[in-house]
């Protein structure tokens, strides 16, 4: 097929980038305030990205919930490294979320007196969830959006955004996007008032059920001069069968309704570290558990299903996002209501919002004209934790925050004028790799060596500067490798786009990494177990400088504004440090 050289130019009042729930959302109440909302995404709205695929577990707070209750465990969870009023900004939003769901149809599932059914699901005490049909949702949300005039472009790659000064980082602001379709590979140029980055997390391609959320919208607003932060808390994971034929469906539903992990003697090993939620616990703790059980050779590890409430089976089969269940009770495989079942965990860049661009309370970045949503950006209202329901609820109420201000901004500014050239050698840049000479490998060859980066689950749990600095140079070496790879047509382009923002991300994670000398929370350092109160109870950050280099920062946060205090800085063994040490008590941890 041949390949468009033409180019399109929009004008737009806001731009959204990225089409999962916080982008939708993000259309969604703009296009209630201003007229010209455009979303594009560089797969089909309400298919591409994690949204469809999040298991359909949200936060659940009801009007007869007393919402204090829910912050102090969010803060203390989130180790007081939160903006509180964050926190309060998410719960109130969510609520209003929830019955916007109820409003427009969305499948949750409920009891049998037909009331919205809550549960408890990972890391959490009081916070309750509710599950709901994440695919059939998307598909309601995007109907809507429709309705009420957001232009949807599907299949849009956006390779950099526009500043009005022509430079990366900019002193001006952001002022669209350029791009080009996925298909056709037509140049798109959207000159926009407001731009707002939705493009969700970071992983790498072929380690998760996601391979399509490759740190595009990060990397640009990156290279735009927006503030990253908290990047080395970007670590996450999930748990998948060793079984080819099943997908293991959602790991933090299955623990809410009983499921349990053990090690190859019977034995409930989480019992140890987390007397009260056991398999709800932070899922780095479970995970640095289930590491501890393989290297002292207590292994493998099964997930028991045989105490698993009976509501399990019916609801998994009615939100189910795979094939999973029906394979598991047609008889191909041993009963897993009498038989544990065999299962390991995957680790590695998978961000779910513990990390990104810095917004405020309104959903700015640091640049000007620019705003972040959903797993994006930096999630401020829960600090390190990420408990099961938080990032779709960050989504949602981040998205509608920011469809809001972007709106009301872009309907009391002009259109910002660019720089002609600058437009032009970005459109270049975008589309060189096709006219470029065959290099030393392949874009897939790049992504696998990547993904090969988190093959050791116990190595990317127990990080050291050795390490560190070995994934660093690697991720650089494919960084450069970009640059000489040839696309043989518009897919190969697209996939090579990824790794270059795949790259620039992980070399950023790894580097900040190295920066941070202590382990706190999911992040560990084998040559830095304690956590040091004194010198890194902040929240870090990293911009880019005038040549391209990352520059390190460390931001106060300001408790003084906040109603919960921390009672006195801690400075001792991270509760990772102390599993894997054998000083565990569960006594000392929250």
């Amino acid at each position: 097929m041949s390949i468009s050289r033409d180019i399109a130019t929009i004008e737009a009042n806001v731009l959204i980038i990225g089409g999962g729930f916080g982008g939708i959302w993000t259309a969604l109440r703009a296009s209630e305030i201003a007229d010209k909302v455009v979303l594009v995404d560089k797969a089909f709205v309400s298919r591409s990205g994690a949204s469809t695929m999040s298991g359909g577990v949200t936060n659940a707070p009801m009007d007869e919930d007393d919402l204090q209750t829910w912050v102090d465990e969010i803060v203390v969870r989130g180790s007081y490294m939160c903006n509180q009023d964050w926190t309060w900004q998410l719960l109130k939003l969510q609520r209003e979320r929830i019955r916007d769901f109820e409003r427009w149809g969305v499948p949750i599932v409920r009891d049998a007196d037909g009331r919205i059914k809550r549960f408890l699901s990972r890391g959490m005490v009081t916070v309750r969830c509710l599950q709901y049909n994440p695919k059939k949702a998307m598909e309601i949300l995007r109907a809507r959006a429709l309705a009420q005039g957001v232009r949807i472009l599907d299949r849009l790659f956006i390779t950099d955004l526009l500043t009005t000064d022509g430079r990366y980082p900019t002193r001006g602001a952001v002022a669209g996007a350029v791009g080009f379709n996925t298909r056709s590979g037509e140049r798109v140029v959207v000159r926009s008032r407001t731009t707002v980055i939705a493009t969700g997390m970071t992983s790498m391609k072929g380690t998760h059920r996601v391979d399509n959320t490759t740190g595009d919208g990060m990397a640009m607003g990156y290279r735009a001069g927006g503030r990253l932060c908290d990047l080395e808390f970007g670590f996450g994971g999930t748990f998948t069968h060793l079984m080819k034929d099943y997908s293991f469906t959602n790991y933090n539903v299955s623990v809410a309704h009983g499921a349990r992990l053990i090690n190859r003697h019977g034995e409930r090993f989480m019992e140890q570290y987390d007397p009260v939620r056991f398999e709800r616990s932070e899922l780095a703790r479970v995970v640095a558990a289930f590491t501890k059980e393989i290297v002292e050779g207590r292994g493998p590890v099964y997930v028991d299903l045989r105490h698993v409430d009976p509501s399990y089976w019916d609801n998994l089969h009615a939100v189910s996002v795979s094939k999973g269940r029906n394979i598991l009770l047609a008889g191909i495989l041993p009963d897993p209501r009498a038989h544990p079942l065999p299962i390991e965990p995957t680790w590695g860049l998978w961000n779910g919002s513990r990390s990104g661009l810095k917004i405020d309370i309104d959903c700015h970045t640091t640049v000007p004209g620019l705003f972040a949503v959903g797993s994006a950006a930096k999630n401020d209202a829960t600090g390190t934790h990420a408990s099961a329901g938080m990032p779709t609820a960050y989504c949602y109420t981040t998205g509608y925050r920011a469809g809001e201000t972007a709106a009301r901004e872009a309907l009391e500014s002009d259109l910002p004028l660019v720089e002609q050239p600058a437009v032009e050698m970005l459109l270049q840049g975008a589309m060189a790799p096709l006219d470029r000479p065959a290099g030393a490998l392949t874009v897939d060859q790049i992504h696998d060596r990547l993904a090969t980066l988190e093959a050791s689950v116990v190595d990317s749990v127990r990080l050291s500067a050795g390490r560190l600095e070995l994934f660093a140079s690697v991720a650089a070496e494919m960084r450069a490798a970009v640059d000489k790879t040839k696309a043989l047509d518009v897919h190969d382009l697209v996939k090579l786009h990824e790794a270059r923002n795949l790259a620039e991300c992980a070399l950023l994670v790894y580097q900040s990494s190295l920066d941070r000398t202590e382990s706190r929370e999911q992040f560990y350092r084998e040559d830095y177990p304690n956590t040091d109160d004194d010198a890194w109870f902040c929240w870090h950050g990293v911009t880019r400088g005038e040549r391209g280099e990352p520059i390190f920062d460390r931001e106060r946060i300001p408790l003084e504004n906040f109603a919960m205090q921390p009672p006195h800085p801690y400075k001792g063994r991270s509760p990772i440090a102390a599993m894997m040490d054998g000083t565990f008590d569960p006594a000392h941890f929250t």
